[in-house]
């Protein structure tokens, strides 16, 4: 399927296909999850039994390769019940430095470079 068959992008920013290990953190509940997509302003974590949309959220996130880890806060933007059950955080980007947001920044164009289109 090529991209334009398909809806229009509505994330601020594009996504790569990513499993990567996140601790997630909420008022309620500390989990740990896998990603399914990644990109600088949000991500998609998969989760048998995804929290509501609104809620606050905090993430750390390990990424392959980097040494730091990034901690970041956001928002539940959506949940999802059907498969893949989960749920995407928009991230809040004043949560993170301008250092960890370039980190960030290179790893998914290495990632999107390195992955079969």
């Amino acid at each position: 399927m090529t991209r334009s068959s398909r809806a229009p992008e509505r994330r601020d920013a594009p996504r790569v296909s990513a499993r990567i290990e996140a601790a997630y953190e909420d008022a309620h509940r500390q989990l740990f999850l896998t990603s399914r997509d990644l990109s600088e302003s949000g991500i998609f974590l998969v989760a048998p039994d995804p929290p509501d949309p609104g809620g606050s959220a905090r993430l750390t996130l390990e990424l392959p390769g980097c040494a730091e880890l990034l901690r970041v806060q956001g928002v539940v933007a959506r949940s999802q019940r059907s498969e893949p059950a989960g749920f995407a955080v928009r991230f809040d980007a004043s949560s993170f430095s301008d250092v960890a947001r370039a980190g960030l920044r290179r790893w998914l164009q290495e990632t999107a470079t390195a992955s079969p289109q």
